[in-house]
């Protein structure tokens, strides 16, 4: 027998790590990344064996280690979050998240493909410079809206994932992010 086959990613361990911003219980935890409590439970212990999470018979809480990780991620990453935009892809759940000073925006194709292997069904990416616009588009396009609902500095990236669920969404413009930073790749790779 070959045992359970898991039920969750490297990025969903990332949307876990994430959490741990504020202190939260395993079944608010569980809800929020749309996943099993005996799942999230193996995230916590594998957290917990990389040096990320210290725990009490009260629950999981950032380590030493954990908290400067974390704080190097905010550093690149900002929090992700629901976007609220009617008019953009009206029927799915949209999540953005900014990531910062982000240079690698090549083929745009592909990086909306790994928003797509990671559940997303598409992903819209954009660049700040004074304004939000579509990096390889001449199509010009008003993200007044979008621009309202984040804290952009020059240079910056949002990634809007989109998809049926909150947590494809979350997958899709995470994978991207994790794709723009090498930091965010080596922290994955550790799992």
């Amino acid at each position: 027998m070959v045992g359970n086959i898991p039920n969750f990613t490297k990025i969903d361990i990332l949307r876990c790590f994430l959490r741990f911003q504020k202190n939260t219980g395993r079944q608010e935890i569980a809800k929020d990344l749309e996943l099993g409590e005996g799942t999230v439970r193996t995230v916590l212990e594998i957290l917990k064996s990389k040096k990320l999470l210290d725990s009490t018979k009260k629950g999981h809480f950032l380590s030493k280690r954990g908290e400067e990780i974390l704080n190097q991620i905010y550093e690149i990453l900002s929090t992700p979050r629901n976007v609220a935009m009617r008019h953009l892809y009206p029927d799915f759940k949209k999540i953005g998240v900014i990531v910062r000073n982000a240079s690698n925006l090549k083929e745009l194709y592909k990086l909306r493909d790994i928003a797509v292997k990671n559940g997303a069904d598409g992903a819209l990416i954009l660049k700040f410079e004074n304004r939000l616009y579509a990096p390889e588009s001449d199509y010009e396009q008003d993200y007044k809206e979008l621009e309202k609902s984040f804290d952009f500095r020059n240079g910056d990236v949002l990634i809007v994932a989109f998809a049926n669920d909150k947590r494809n969404a979350e997958n899709g413009a995470l994978a991207i992010a994790v794709e723009l930073s090498n930091f965010l790749k080596r922290f994955i790779s550790e799992f």
